[in-house]
């Protein structure tokens, strides 16, 4: 094990046990070198890394103590940025980060008016994603604002004439920026794109003083705040780094690494350049060659491969040397000694692909080759694009009843409850007035006929066959009445007739460039015609008179009812989930029996993520703003995937998602030419457009971090990274490996052409390293390594999901195990304002070691009350606000009787504590020391009847409790004191410490985790059901 002073740099190959390389250094650093644990840092790629490190450590028995473990900061690098934040004061930062980009999306689109996109500059909300994008550029690259605004001002002008005319028809027009005219007019569209350029620059800036002003952050800035503090803060705790998966740095990071190296005493890196293949993420520079080049490191490169075949390593080691740096000793070797073929398939088309690779797994498990179809990953480049296999492979292993599980698919809108709950959310929210011109939707699907099962299954209702007959005719009426109406404006337009035949290609005729008022004739054509509105009076004169039909309509009615009259005061109306939830179960579809059908969980769980975009929705924006959510999801949801994980089954996925991971059998899936490998698309294009997105290029002077000297050198990047990605895809592979390629076969036997790329046949074909599977006789060997050993996710407790379960199994299986999302009741929203108030100063006090004062205190709540924004909104509406000064009062209250005479320990103490069969996870308010040296947990709640629920909080403090004896660190302490602090009675409220009752208490958490495992859900009465959200979709008789 090395011990000098050097930086170690480990260039870890694939399959060579990185995991157990990092392990034994922290073992080595630990009990070799005696250093303390809280002086160790371990950054991981992701929260699953860093929590499978900790489980090992944890299991090991050389000395590491669970102790230890807890001492050590293992995370992701945000994780170690939002610590450097809170020490840094920053305590009330809301995350706006998440991995579909749904919150920042939403806070841009929120404020899109502040960030200078009106008039001249306009934006629309589907725009947002664009925005985002450079905001992330300009923060990894470090951009200089103020030249790349001069920059664009002096090079991309805007016309007058554009100005004048935008700035008129905006007048005339209600404010409405005129995109179709613009986009009719050359000059207009080009000084539109140079306005939009500008802005984006400016508002960067505003960006982030927004971010500020409403205490929230995104990752990227979460980054960079934390690198200016330890540029001013250079001393760190943290005298031990490891770096893992450094490959994927990008150069903010690599700034605070650097950082991090002058302070401590030894740094670990570790990776392998020839797996980094996030480049799209502003990992594209080679830092083990920079970190070589700039200090003097000790390189150990491990060069053994543990996974693969030697055939494997062989192809993979021939594709990637050529692109290796100078300074690399890796020199892949296999440790299996077992010889494979490589397997190649030529197909016609995607078609033709899908097929071969079908059969190929059908072969593979009918002649048992595979004991599992789990073993088998079909790898591509992208898992949504239309030009490979992967939608017509779904339907053949559909069509053959072979499982699969696929992730990243972009098909949550394919599925037909979500189209079921979109038409319902459609139509309460749609009004009786002149009807505009159709969105995508409505053209092909959002329409009468989304009652009748003609384009899908409406799960929601089940109409009876002639109320189903009648709208369907209705809606087809409608639309050939359109038709005919498009005849007789044709005629007016052009003066000739028109060949139009269908509904959607009149929509489709007046969308072509050469009609540049097409808008304005779609208008003319659609008012021509009358609108089939779904109404009462419409019902009734279509001759629909089914009861069951007409009851379903009136409860549909009843929702548009409490949305749209104005009658209805704002504190009455239905939030966006009350909605969503009475939607659901408008029909008793979505009721007991089907959520405990196993065979309808993906549906269940598809239903449930739509809710968490709308809880989202409501926490950014208020939660009753449905038509706004509902026109999010109309921008977005083709963006979002559908739940299928079958552990069991064939693993379909890109390359990207695969990366850490290893099969008996990899299919390296849909190999064409310039699109996988693909091909490099110049940032600058000539027409400023990149897929049809503007790109809005900023040269590369304008970023610190980011110096291609021209753009063969970017190109020779793009093309070693894809490279990288095909190694990548290859070394997943433990005993067979198939490279399929969508390149019609030549006609010379037993071989592949490889169009735009020599890989194939150079690699493949020339040097032997593979056989063709549509040989003849050709016979495939038994898989022999050790099979996948796909674990479950270890299931999580917190006390609150032991309440719920406690009081109803069911519904603690809608929110915790499908995970729906309901609104925040004002009792919780003011409550979370408090708690994170509490919070707050608590922090602050444990860093000044004294009380901040009434003013600060007042300042701070205030901060956070009007910040949230369903209470901004209910400020608006000029509903009660003198909540604030009880609030700011009681706070106040709480510090001069109490808070300013203890020692603030530790406040909101994140807990995670994982056993054999579960986890149990929380926060806890405060731990506290009085004058006398006692210590105390204290738990704060929003509440006035402290004794109301006074089972249920000592229940939580007694977790708290049984958590905390079973870390090390609390083993040998006392805890003296038990306290619930009710703010609005202003009552603090003792509660003995009985270790009997902890015990009792953990044993009832052992006999939940027991049942939740066992998948025991019953449905259980009690004093709540008739507040429960699922009252409805439970079926049980209210307790009143």
């Amino acid at each position: 094990m090395y011990d000098g002073k050097k930086p170690l740099l480990i260039e870890a190959g694939p399959g060579s046990g990185k995991t157990t390389v990092l392990i034994e250094r922290v073992k080595y650093l630990l009990n070799n070198k005696g250093i303390d644990p809280e002086s160790l840092l371990v950054i991981t790629f992701t929260k699953k890394a860093a929590n499978e490190l900790k489980t090992r450590l944890s299991e090991e028995t050389d000395n590491i103590s669970e102790l230890d473990v807890q001492k050590m900061q293992i995370s992701t690098i945000h994780g170690f940025c939002a610590k450097i934040l809170e020490k840094a004061g920053y305590v009330n930062l809301s995350i706006i980060g998440d991995d579909l980009g749904e919150k920042i999306n939403m806070f841009v689109r929120k404020h899109l008016e502040e960030l200078g996109f009106t008039g001249i500059a306009y934006a629309s909300k589907r725009d947002a994603k664009n925005i985002i994008n450079k905001y992330e550029e300009y923060c990894t690259f470090g951009v200089d604002s103020q030249n790349l605004i001069k920059y664009i001002q002096d090079n991309y002008p805007i016309s007058q004439d554009y100005i004048d005319f935008v700035e008129q028809y905006m007048e005339e027009n209600e404010g409405k920026f005129p995109k179709m005219e613009v986009k009719e007019n050359k000059e207009f569209k080009q000084s539109y794109y140079n306005a939009l350029y500008l802005q984006v620059a400016k508002s960067y800036p505003i960006y982030k003083e927004l971010m500020e002003k409403e205490n929230v952050i995104d990752f990227g800035h979460m980054q960079l705040k934390a690198l200016e503090y330890l540029r001013e803060n250079p001393d760190s705790v943290f005298k031990n780094i490891l770096i893992d998966e450094f490959q994927d740095t990008d150069p903010i990071q690599m700034e605070i690494f650097k950082i991090l190296m002058k302070n401590c005493d030894s740094a670990t890196f570790v990776g392998d350049i020839d797996q980094s293949i996030y480049g799209f993420r502003g990992s594209y520079d080679n830092y083990f060659e920079q970190l070589s080049n700039e200090y003097d490191v000790k390189r150990i490169s491990l060069n053994t491969n543990y996974r693969s075949t030697n055939q494997i390593i062989d192809v993979s080691e021939a594709l990637i040397k050529p692109q290796r740096d100078v300074h690399s000793e890796k020199d892949l070797k296999g440790n299996r000694d077992i010889d494979f073929p490589i397997y190649y398939i030529s197909n016609e088309d995607k078609d033709n692909e899908a097929e071969n690779i079908c059969e190929f797994i059908k072969y593979l498990k009918e002649t048992g080759k595979i004991d599992n179809y789990n073993e088998i990953a079909v790898l591509t480049r992208s898992v949504t694009s239309n030009g490979n296999c992967i939608k017509p492979l779904m339907n053949l292993l559909n069509e053959n009843n072979i499982p699969y599980a696929i992730k990243g698919n972009k098909d949550l809108l394919d599925k037909d409850e979500i189209k079921s709950i979109l038409t319902l959310i459609y139509y309460v929210i749609s009004e009786d007035k002149d009807h505009h011109i159709m969105n995508s939707w409505e053209k092909k699907w959002l329409n009468l006929k989304a009652f009748t099962d003609t384009d899908f299954k409406m799960k929601l209702c089940n109409l009876s066959d002639e109320t189903k007959e009648i709208l369907f005719n209705i809606q087809e009426q409608y639309e050939n009445d359109v038709v005919a109406a498009e005849k007789d404006v044709s005629i007016e337009v052009t003066g000739k007739k028109s060949r139009v035949r269908s509904f959607g290609g009149v929509f489709k005729k007046y969308n072509k460039p050469e009609f540049e008022n097409g808008q304005e004739i779609l208008k003319d054509i659609v008012n021509k015609v009358s609108f089939p509105y779904l109404n009462v009076q419409n019902l009734e004169k279509w001759g629909i008179k089914n009861k069951e039909d007409l009851a379903f309509f009136d409860k549909l009615f009843e929702i548009r009812e409490n949305i749209l009259s104005e009658d209805i005061e704002y504190k009455n109306k239905l939030t966006i989930l009350e909605i969503y939830m009475r939607l659901l179960e408008i029909n008793d579809y979505f009721n007991a029996d089907f959520i405990n059908n196993p065979n309808n969980q993906d549906e269940i769980s598809n239903l449930a993520f739509i809710s968490n975009t709308l809880y989202n929705y409501e926490q950014m924006y208020y939660n009753k703003a449905i038509r706004g959510a509902f026109w999010f999801l109309y921008t977005n949801i083709e963006d979002y995937g559908s739940s299928n994980v079958d552990p069991n089954g064939v693993q379909l996925m890109t390359v990207h998602k695969a990366k850490g991971l290893e099969f008996p059998v990899v299919i390296v899936a849909s190999f064409s030419d310039k699109k996988f490998p693909s091909k490099f698309i110049s940032p600058n294009p000539d027409n400023g457009y990149i897929h049809g997105k503007p790109a809005f290029f900023t040269p590369y002077e304008f970023l610190k971090y980011k110096d291609f000297e021209n753009e063969s050198e970017e190109v020779l990047i793009h093309e070693e990274e894809e490279n990288r990605i095909i190694y990548v895809a290859m070394t997943r592979a433990q005993d067979i490996l198939v490279l399929s390629s969508l390149v019609p076969p030549s006609d010379k036997e037993n071989e592949i052409t490889y169009k735009g790329s020599s890989l194939v046949e150079d690699l493949l074909i020339n040097k032997n390293y593979a056989m063709s599977l549509q040989a003849k006789e050709i016979e495939i060997p038994k898989t022999v390594c050790k099979k996948p050993d796909f674990e479950e996710e270890l299931l999580e407790l917190s006390f609150t999901s032991l309440k719920s379960y406690l009081q109803c199994p069911f519904r603690n299986k809608l929110l915790n195990h499908f995970h729906f999302k309901i609104s925040d009741k004002t009792q919780i929203t003011y409550g979370k304002v408090i708690h994170k108030a509490l919070e707050v100063i608590n922090k602050r006090i444990k860093a000044t070691g004294e009380y901040l004062g009434d003013d600060e205190v007042k300042n701070i709540v205030e901060n956070l009350f009007y910040t949230n924004p369903n209470i901004a909104y209910d400020r608006k509406q000029k509903l009660k606000t003198d909540k604030l000064d009880d609030i700011v009062d009681n706070v106040i209250h709480y510090y001069h009787t109490f808070g300013n005479k203890i020692k603030v320990i530790d406040s909101e103490v994140q807990f995670n504590v994982k056993n054999k069969d579960y986890g149990i996870t929380g926060a806890i308010d405060l731990i506290y020391e009085t004058d006398d040296g006692k210590i105390g947990l204290l738990d704060y709640k929003y509440t006035s009847s402290e004794a109301k629920y006074m089972k249920w909080h000592k229940k939580q403090l007694y977790v708290y409790v049984g958590v905390l004896k079973s870390l090390e660190e609390w083993k040998n302490k006392e805890i003296s004191e038990l306290k619930v602090y009710a703010i609005k009675s202003r009552k603090l409220v003792g509660i003995p410490v009985d270790y009997d009752k902890i015990n009792e208490i953990m044993q009832e958490m052992d006999t939940v985790a027991k049942n939740i495992d066992e998948n025991k859900y019953p449905r259980q009465k009690d004093q709540h059901c008739n507040k429960c959200a699922f009252k409805r979709i439970c079926g049980i008789d209210y307790v009143n």
